[in-house]
């Protein structure tokens, strides 16, 4: 029986470029406003270096969003000539208003209807190498959990944070479906370990062959019924 459904979130749930472009021009305007002896230092040339520099550095945290656009932000602030402490609290200031858009995301159509009705049936826990805030963005109450590469120390497609939602509720593989848009991340990591798993291949840019799901589907408008069939070739 299908009891537990993990979730991918930035591109399955919605499409989360136009959200992380108006995240960051905010974020822009923001420095521009209030950090100006900053601005130069916040451009791509000088944001690569650092991002290179860290992930030398911490190549275990290279994949933590959140971690790498703190880091980015207080090294910017430094260069600009700010103290420490004066870094610190500005970098802090600087993320929040990132945060707060990133988390202003466009929906999917299908999107809320799916979450209401699968979370009726079954646990919902999400699975993400991004830094999405379930409370901020309104959906927390359809999920039992939330496990990201930071919480969890693993990116995608390591598979601690499918083990970790099989954990924490107790489910075995075989009684879980994972839903996500990317073949190697989402489908190849939770096939691994025998959990069923649906490919939202929205572009068909990919060949299934790459990540062999058990279902592979273009449009959200089909994934509920893919799921009953899945429930009950299984049940």
């Amino acid at each position: 029986m299908l009891k537990l459904i993990t979730l991918d979130l930035d591109n399955t749930l919605w499409n989360v470029t136009p959200t992380l472009i108006r995240a960051e021009k905010s974020l822009v305007s923001w420095i521009n406003n209030h950090v100006p002896e900053a601005k130069a230092f916040y451009q791509k040339e000088n944001l690569i270096s650092l991002r290179q520099q860290f992930n030398k550095q911490h190549p275990d945290k290279k994949h933590f969003p959140t971690t790498m656009r703190k880091n980015l932000l207080r090294q910017c602030f430094l260069q600009s000539g700010l103290s420490k402490d004066k870094a610190e609290d500005t970098m802090e200031a600087a993320f929040s208003i990132f945060i707060k858009e990133r988390n202003k995301v466009d929906f999917f159509p299908e999107t809320l209807n799916i979450l209401e009705t699968l979370s009726k049936q079954y646990s919902i826990i999400a699975l993400t190498n991004g830094n999405a805030d379930l409370s901020l963005i309104g959906i927390d109450d359809y999920f039992t959990a939330h496990f990201s590469a930071e919480s969890t120390g693993r990116a995608k497609p390591d598979t601690r944070m499918f083990t970790e939602a099989l954990a924490a509720t107790g489910h075995k593989a075989p009684e879980a479906l994972h839903i996500g848009d990317h073949p190697t991340e989402d489908i190849q990591a939770a096939s691994s370990l025998g959990m069923h798993t649906i490919w939202f291949n929205q572009n068909k840019e990919k060949d299934s062959s790459l990540c062999h799901p058990t279902v592979e589907i273009h449009n959200l408008s089909a994934l509920l019924s893919e799921v009953e069939k899945i429930h009950q070739e299984i049940h």
